[in-house]
């Protein structure tokens, strides 16, 4: 008798499951329409900022820039709203901001061939400091109400950042697996001493990674803060491992070579369904943040367990 082998979306979809019922069972109002539309709204932000992180661990890659690049990025867009800029003018200002930056985390890791997790983390310190500087580390508030709506008006029932949400996830899943370039992502990440014999250029696929990583996290300060209606310039902090751990949640392999977008929504959705259930359990932040960081080794050292499992097996058989 063959053995039953259970895939990875089957877990994910029975994790969801579970963590509603037993969430249902002992919390007063969690399935409520509103506390419902306040975890997807509030997982948008996640999950916008996993697609670029997706396609980032996919090439064997990882992005610590998240927490600095979008403060620092919502804070210019901001600033920029309140010295009276058209409000489409200076999205694209934060989203040509981030992109930039993305593209120095390529430049910086292809180029120079400086570790991912190392140029990541020193370009988010110095997005971090930027943020601080740009308001001497003062919050701003008080954006326009049509910039206010993106974040938490709703159109026909439903949150208009959710919108924004499915176009990137949509968007992300479709370059990954209708064209070209979604192929060169995956087979770097599976080999990239065999894209290069192709004659493909890495260079080219790194660029264009970590630069779209940088506008999915200048696009999530945005719509952050039209929620908040508000920038603070640390207000990126928890994001960072919450992508992290929506693209690992969602089978992501921290291997590279393996994962799908629309897993990482669901990772997304998940981690926003824990951190909402902890806070209205009236569980501080910063376990939390342990909790997450739990997950994530839990998980990274299953699959790795797994992998190195099947080698031996191949070695075997």
């Amino acid at each position: 008798m063959k053995p039953v082998k259970i895939e990875k979306k089957h877990v994910v979809y029975t994790l969801i499951v579970v963590v509603f019922i037993v969430a249902s069972s002992f919390i007063p109002g969690f399935l409520s329409i509103r506390n419902i539309m306040n975890i997807v709204r509030q997982s948008s932000i996640i999950a916008i900022c996993a697609c670029g992180m997706t396609m980032v661990i996919i090439i064997k890659g990882i992005d610590l820039s998240v927490t600095g690049m979008l403060s620092f990025c919502a804070m210019i867009n901001g600033l920029l709203l309140l010295q009276g800029w058209p409000i489409p003018v200076a999205m694209i200002i934060g989203l040509a901001a981030g992109t930039v930056l993305g593209v120095f985390n390529g430049f910086m890791v292809d180029t120079l061939g400086i570790p991912a997790f190392i140029t990541t983390l020193v370009v988010g310190n110095v997005g971090g400091g930027l943020a601080l500087l740009l308001n001497e580390g003062r919050s701003i508030g008080g954006f326009p109400d049509a910039y206010v709506f993106m974040g938490n008006g709703t159109i026909l029932g439903v949150p208009v950042s959710n919108y924004i949400m499915a176009i990137f996830v949509i968007g992300t899943s479709v370059i990954m697996a209708k064209t070209r370039l979604g192929v060169y992502v995956y087979a770097m990440g599976g080999n990239e001493t065999v894209v290069k014999q192709q004659g493909i250029s890495t260079s080219m696929i790194n660029y264009f990674v970590y630069g779209f990583s940088g506008f999915c996290i200048a696009m999530a300060g945005i719509l952050l803060s039209g929620q908040l209606d508000t920038v603070h310039p640390t207000q990126g902090e928890p994001y960072q491992l919450d992508a992290i751990a929506a693209c690992v949640i969602g089978g992501v392999s921290m291997l590279g070579g393996e994962g799908k977008v629309y897993f990482s929504l669901i990772g997304a959705l998940i981690i926003g369904v824990q951190r909402n259930i902890l806070n209205l359990l009236g569980i501080h932040p910063f376990y939390q943040n342990i909790f997450v960081g739990i997950i994530i080794i839990v998980i990274v050292a299953i699959n790795i367990f797994k992998k190195n499992r099947a080698i031996e097996l191949s070695k075997v058989f």
